[in-house]
């Protein structure tokens, strides 16, 4: 088959269908373990190179600005190539990258390896495959996305621990090493089983632009609460295993309790997925961000009580596993008329732009004698701000 190659439209829904999808949640879910264990990586970096807090986390926000954020571009490149050459080029991006990272001489190497280049190696692929599963998909779309990011919580949950624990046995750079192994292992069967999805009689116009998007209010109205939600969250991915270290926890806790969003994060992709189905996508995107402010208000408390962070890692890995795995569906749900590469790609920037205002912010407020529970006040009343903002946005009906 050739790399631009459309399957035929009789895949659709089919088990043919069904591979393709379990290979990209392989591909995507290796992809995404793999950027997430910065927060492992964190304290190695920052005393190697004898960076400052907010230095060292801008290098999470850049990975983060391009894992999502190249999505804008990379989901205008699906329309016209689909997702083979993307991904090609993604993973052999993000598998040297590694290699170089494991390298590094310097705090610049870890931002160009570590930052720029996992995060655009990743963003060739991530919003198309997402868009790709999509497309193979027609009654049981819902639930294909929902596995689809469940592919990516089962790679927080296994990619973190293991991280932790190969820099413990072999040190951080061997480390990377490793995870340069484990990504192209999993990236050559994604590839192996990736399908570009047919074309389909009266889908949405493709000569709508990027800038005709933007001008949307209610578009204009879900990429800014999807902003929001990625401070947040990503704050958390950054610097709850420092602070929970710094608060007495032991340094394999710590990471577990990253495991343990990725954990929880499989259950809410999965039930909220489920409750989607029935109850409308948009209604379940709102109530996952009332539970990132209760989240947060959990953070706030914890201190040094493992229970307490427990609890927290549980209810934030729920809200982000329903976010990631609704949102999708919210985008082509409230927008059908409009291509799924350009709308998906621009749902992906702005999940980014909160990963790369989210750390080094947090960074900065710590670094300046800002308590935890305060660091913890901003990404909560954010959250706050994003669940009134979700209000006005409403499923259409159906007949």
């Amino acid at each position: 088959m050739n790399l631009l190659d459309r399957a035929s439209p009789e895949v659709i829904d089919t088990p043919r269908a069904w591979v393709a999808c379990l290979g990209a949640a392989t591909m995507n879910g290796a992809a995404f373990g793999i950027v997430y264990t910065f927060g492992a990586f964190f304290s190695e970096i920052r005393t190697e190179f004898d960076a400052g807090s907010g230095p060292t986390a801008l290098i999470f926000g850049i990975a983060l600005l391009g894992f999502f954020g190249f999505g804008a571009v990379s989901g205008a490149w699906f329309e016209r190539v689909g997702p083979r050459p993307l991904a090609l080029a993604g993973g052999l991006v993000f598998v040297v990258s590694l290699l170089v990272a494991a390298g590094a001489g310097s705090i610049g190497v870890a931002y160009l390896a570590i930052g720029l280049g996992l995060g655009i190696g990743g963003g060739c692929f991530t919003a198309p495959l997402t868009v790709a599963t999509g497309g193979l998909f027609a009654t049981q779309r819902v639930m294909a996305l929902g596995v689809l990011a469940t592919g990516n919580g089962i790679g927080t949950l296994v990619m973190v621990p293991l991280a932790e624990a190969l820099i413990s046995d072999l040190g951080w750079r061997s480390a990377y090493r490793w995870l340069a192994v484990i990504a192209a292992v999993a990236f050559a069967i994604g590839l192996a089983t990736m399908l570009r999805p047919p074309a389909r009689p009266g889908g949405p116009a493709q000569s709508v632009r990027t800038s005709d998007i933007l001008r949307l209010p209610v578009f204009v109205r879900l990429f800014v609460v999807s902003v929001l939600f990625g401070i947040g969250l990503y704050i958390a991915f950054a610097f709850v295993i420092p602070f929970a270290e710094r608060n007495g926890i032991s340094g394999r806790w710590a990471a577990r309790l990253v495991g343990i969003i990725g954990l929880a994060s499989i259950v809410g992709r999965l039930g909220l997925t489920g409750a989607a189905r029935r109850f409308g996508a948009v209604r379940v995107f709102r109530a996952a961000l009332v539970a990132m402010v209760v989240a947060f208000a959990i953070w706030a408390l914890a201190g040094g009580t493992l229970v307490l962070l427990v609890v927290f890692t549980v209810v934030l890995g729920t809200a982000y596993g329903g976010f990631v795995a609704i949102a999708p569906e919210v985008t082509l749900v409230l927008f059908p008329e409009l291509p799924p590469g350009r709308t998906m790609g621009l749902l992906f920037l702005s999940v980014g732009l909160g990963g790369l205002i989210g750390p080094p912010l947090a960074g900065v407020l710590d670094a300046a004698g800002w308590s935890e529970a305060e660091v913890i006040a901003v990404p909560a009343a954010l959250a706050v701000v994003a669940v009134i903002g979700a209000r006005g946005l409403v499923e259409p009906a159906t007949s």
